[in-house]
């Protein structure tokens, strides 16, 4: 649990900065919600009144913390800080706390901090440079030996964590190529975040991996071998998509994007259950970050998953998604329809998948 919090965002965003805020399960927070069309200021992101609006909402609930979901400049966090006297968190910031909350494995929290150090590194240069300028008294001090010292830290660290990173996606690598090698199709599934991709995964493989409402429960790839019509293919689970990705995330996860890249298949997760607008916006960002990753001229399937909890069993966002991909997508696409958590039509998406599944590959034995 975090300390009571205090979240900026813009009316577009708010639900989605609301979702991944009760991910850190606030002691409480307030909301203040800006337009979709306000311009920041350059200096400290809020106008003077909107700054007085934020601090009335501090000073109620006693908040310790700022998350203000959009991209921040150094120079705006710290005067936000030195203007309202309280640690100010933007998406980056937030998307990273809560990656660090679900991590699991060794290169899984190996990414987030080198992430985590990336992001913070040009907020360390902004006080090392005010705090020659004598400007930075008080909530910020702690003098410039102290900052320079931890900003030598911080570039130690990083220069580390980037050699064991690498080091593990060799070996993630390696061990993809070895699959290759045998034969072995890779189906990625992939999508937003909360629409039911381990679910999916769950149902087609058999596992029991954990699922949870919260965002960002899968942050390593997991991967499981089924044999599907003969053949032995790989099913791999995915982190999960936001609106707007930072580079910084794609950059940090770049291991767990690369298990979509080199993918035969991408089996792209779609919630029906949620409004047309919100449907169409999530499938045209996720299909954006496929192409920002390269995952180009292969098959595509998209799952519309939560049928069950739609009116007309997802016919809707179905053709929805028709129509989204014959204006945006070049190579060979499909639609299914599938509940992950009923059953329904796993069978239909078992088929596309047959169907989809390129030539090369080797038969399973009897039995396995």
């Amino acid at each position: 649990m975090i300390p009571a919090s205090v979240l900026v965002a813009r009316r577009g965003d708010v639900e989605e900065a609301e979702a991944l805020l009760r991910c850190l399960s606030p002691e409480k927070f307030a909301k203040f919600v800006i337009s979709d069309y306000y311009v920041p200021s350059r200096a400290t992101y809020l106008s003077r009144y909107k700054l007085g609006r934020v601090r009335e909402l501090v000073e109620e609930i006693g908040a310790e913390r700022l998350y203000i979901y959009d991209d921040l400049r150094p120079s705006q966090v710290t005067n936000i800080m030195r203007e309202l006297r309280i640690n100010v968190v933007d998406k980056i910031g937030l998307i990273l706390e809560i990656f660090a909350l679900h991590a699991g494995s060794k290169e899984a929290k190996l990414q987030i901090e080198m992430a985590e150090i990336r992001h913070r590194i040009p907020l360390i240069k902004e006080w090392i440079h005010r705090s020659k300028l004598g400007e930075l008294p008080g909530f910020l001090g702690g003098g410039a030996y102290a900052i320079d010292k931890y900003y030598r830290h911080l570039t130690s660290r990083l220069a580390r964590l980037r050699r064991e990173l690498e080091r593990l996606r060799k070996r993630r690598a390696g061990e993809r190529q070895r699959r290759w090698r045998l034969g072995f199709p890779h189906i990625a599934i992939a999508g937003y975040t909360n629409a039911g991709k381990t679910t999916l995964f769950n149902r087609l493989t058999g596992e029991r991996k954990p699922v949870s409402s919260e965002m960002f429960t899968t942050i390593s790839p997991k991967s499981s071998s089924v044999v599907l019509n003969g053949r032995k293919v790989i099913f791999v689970d995915t982190v999960g998509f936001i609106m707007k990705i930072p580079a910084e995330v794609i950059e940090a996860f770049h291991a767990t994007l690369d298990e979509i890249t080199y993918s035969d298949i991408s089996l792209l997760v779609v919630d029906s259950s949620e409004k047309a607008e919100r449907v169409e916006n999530k499938l045209v960002e996720s299909l954006n970050i496929l192409k920002r990753i390269g995952f180009i001229g292969k098959p595509l399937i998209v799952a519309v998953n939560k049928v069950d909890l739609t009116d007309d069993m997802g016919y809707g966002s179905a053709q929805l998604a028709r129509d989204v991909l014959s204006t945006t997508t070049l190579w060979e696409w499909s639609v299914v329809r599938v509940s992950a958590r009923t059953g329904y039509g796993i069978g239909d998406l078992l088929d596309e998948i047959s169907r989809r599944l390129p030539e090369k590959g080797i038969r399973a034995k009897t039995g396995a």
